[in-house]
């Protein structure tokens, strides 16, 4: 299979996920628009773009973890990360927002946390530009983690 078709799966695959978890949660800008907001807040229409080009590097870190070359037990040791995270990032926008669970949220952004922080080092021994390219999901991660639990304590 060519690379580009390859990095176009994996690209699509992870915006699908986004795309299907926010069908789960629900009508994410209403209710972001009625919780109290800690400081530093962003307004409701940029987080979706944000997460819509840090899905597309997530994607692209998979698709340099699919082709590299490394050994398998390694490659699905990061692959396995991956899929971890991933499934902890679907989850907490359905538990934020399609349910109001904002504390439980929280605790599965911490977890998203140390997974994505897990992967940008396992991937950094596999390719060192699926490493970098998770590095934006991080930061935001850490900026989500305290907007979480900042809508936690004054919702």
């Amino acid at each position: 299979m060519r690379k580009w078709v390859i990095w176009l799966i994996s690209v699509v695959g992870i915006e699908l996920t986004g795309i299907i978890s926010g069908l789960f949660a629900g009508d994410i800008q209403s209710v972001y628009q009625e919780l109290q907001k800690p400081p530093l807040s962003p307004p409701g229409n940029i987080i979706g773009t944000v997460w819509t080009i840090l899905y597309a590097l997530m994607g692209t870190a998979l698709f340099l973890l699919i082709i590299s070359k490394v050994a398998n037990k390694l490659k699905i040791s990061a692959i396995t990360l991956f899929a971890i995270q991933q499934i902890l990032n679907f989850s907490w926008s359905i538990l934020f927002f399609g349910g109001n669970h904002y504390w439980i949220a929280s605790l599965v952004i911490i977890g998203l946390i140390v997974m994505i922080i897990a992967c940008i080092r396992v991937f950094y021994y596999i390719n060192k530009a699926a490493s970098y390219l998770f590095v934006p999901y991080l930061v935001w991660c850490f900026y989500a983690g305290y907007l979480c639990l900042g809508l936690a304590i004054l919702n």
